[in-house]
């Protein structure tokens, strides 16, 4: 997209109230227009954000297939419910949280949880080799194994972590510590790690 974006007033009466308006005005209106921005704006997202809603899913779901679909699933929702974002920044909390629910959903219906080993791409992105602390991770309660994603791997606040998951922000710092805490056990325990 180059040049200065335009805004549809689509976007800003929604839908009905677009449409009824422009009846009344006797103006003719193409919805192919506006499904035409809706999906160029979620190419943009997919390509802002991908990595970081795939990554999400993937601290769930322990499985690329079910990760990729989330990811899809989560755009997929975005293409259909077409909200309105005042920036990038509250485009990528609606999204993460989407994806979030997506991959909770897809663990209940998922018979079978574990699934194949954390991709090293995906744990460390740094030269140094931390896919033993990933592993301890998931061994980690998913409540306290999203926070514990979403701060050290993603670079999210407790605010904006609680914003994602539509939780109290002291809860989400209760629930760092505590996850904090058993990694600790965990890597003291089964890693040999001081």
């Amino acid at each position: 997209m180059t040049g200065t974006a335009v805004i549809s007033p689509f976007y800003i009466l929604g839908r009905d109230a677009f449409l009824l308006l422009a009846s009344l005005a006797g103006a003719e209106y193409e919805i192919e227009n506006d499904a035409a921005l809706v999906r160029e704006k979620a190419g943009y997202y997919f390509n802002a954000f991908g990595n970081s809603i795939l990554r999400l899913a993937y601290s769930y779901l322990h499985n690329m297939d079910d990760s990729e679909e989330v990811l899809q699933d989560t755009l997929i929702k975005y293409i259909r419910s077409a909200p309105r974002f005042s920036n990038d920044g509250h485009a990528k909390v609606w999204l993460m949280r989407v994806a979030a629910n997506l991959s909770k959903n897809r663990i209940r219906y998922n018979s079978t949880r574990r699934a194949d080993e954390l991709n090293e791409e995906l744990a460390a992105e740094a030269s140094e080799d931390l896919s033993f602390v990933w592993e301890a991770v998931k061994r980690l309660k998913p409540k306290y194994r999203e926070v514990i994603h979403l701060y050290y791997q993603e670079g999210y606040s407790a605010s904006e972590i609680a914003e994602i998951l539509g939780r109290n922000e002291n809860s989400v710092r209760s629930d760092m510590k505590r996850g904090r805490d058993q990694l600790k056990e965990i890597l003291k325990g089964g890693f040999d790690f001081e």
